[in-house]
């Protein structure tokens, strides 16, 4: 894939042939062909320092970050601030990785806590990071031992989610989201809340000098897409507040693997006839939330279904801890 490198090789190729142009049409006249030649030399070497390095980046990588502000607008960003970012890719990633593993398996599947996604690259002009995604078979010549279970389709849901990050700023407005364009982008509603909620965590608050920051998935061939801010976050989280698409109401036992206090939601896994279900509480239930990681609960409420009618995301009215499972893994990240 090379949708991005190759727009800017096809803008090379247009100023390559003004070049030819202009030096002809100098050649002809007795005027110097260095100079005329000077302004085109000018433009291929921007394009290739600034423009073909981001290109490479993208092309490589499963999403790329772009942040901006006066704590990156320096040719020299701090040690700090690129660790903080990095730092905070990683958890989210990490986040969504647990969350869709989970999510897409019927069996109690750990995505390792100690598997890094891959730093593919960096650049200046703002703060631009690259990401990519390597699936854990792919990893064990890094020291990264292979986890059974995790099948090529469970890695593809993972990747597909990672990239999909970059999917959700083109539906988030001003003040609003565009609904039934973010349904149309992602028809499976616990697939679409957990990129949400992973957007919102890394859209910026505006109090540590970035200002906003752009995703760049390899599927975006050359778009620009708009960046997200402060108020992007605010935009975000009133819509991750909202109530689910009510498809049907109903009460669910699993086990609770992986909760996120912050943002109100939860996972169950072993659900009879589900597999997994992503729950998000009102804030009465923050309480019995806390004490429910790694037990069986009884969670009830309205769900929304994927188009197969399984339920995936339930607004949860109610939480009843029922019983220590009987086998426990280990999802901490």
């Amino acid at each position: 894939m090379s949708e991005w490198i190759d727009a800017v090789e096809a803008k090379a190729g247009i100023i390559h042939g003004q070049l030819a142009a202009a030096c002809a049409i100098a050649e002809r006249n007795g005027a110097s062909a260095d100079d005329m030649a000077r302004p085109y030399l000018a433009l291929l070497r921007s394009l290739y320092r600034e423009e073909f390095a981001f290109a490479q980046l993208v092309d490589t990588s499963d999403l790329v970050a772009r942040f901006v502000g006066p704590a990156v607008s320096g040719a020299d960003p701090t040690v700090t601030m690129v660790t903080t970012v990095c730092h905070t890719l990683r958890n989210q990633i990490r986040k969504i990785a647990k969350s869709i593993v989970g999510l897409a398996s019927d069996e109690p599947v750990a995505w390792p806590a100690d598997l890094d996604p891959h730093l593919s690259g960096l650049m200046h002009g703002s703060l631009v990071v690259g990401i990519s995604i390597h699936s854990p078979d792919e990893s064990t010549g890094r020291g990264q031992a292979e986890v059974p279970g995790v099948s090529q389709e469970i890695f593809e849901s993972v990747r597909g989610a990672v990239r999909s990050i970059a999917t959700v700023a083109h539906h988030v407005h001003e003040d609003r989201i565009d609904d039934s364009a973010i349904q149309s982008s992602f028809p499976d509603p616990a697939v679409r809340d957990t990129v949400m909620v992973a957007a919102s965590k890394l859209a910026p608050t505006g109090r540590k000098g970035i200002d906003g920051v752009a995703f760049y998935g390899p599927e975006d061939s050359g778009v620009e897409t708009p960046l997200l801010t402060a108020r992007s976050r605010r935009t975000l989280n009133q819509a991750l507040g909202r109530p689910v698409r009510i498809s049907g109401h109903g009460s669910f036992e699993g086990v609770v693997r992986a909760i996120d206090l912050d943002a109100r939601r939860f996972d169950i896994r072993e659900v009879s006839d589900v597999g997994g279900l992503r729950c998000m509480y009102a804030p009465g239930e923050h309480e019995a939330a806390k004490t429910a990681l790694d037990r069986r609960v009884r969670v009830a409420g309205s769900y929304e279904a994927a188009e197969n009618q399984r339920p995936r995301l339930i607004a949860v009215t109610s939480i009843e801890v029922l019983d220590d499972p009987a086998q426990q893994f280990d999802m901490v990240f």
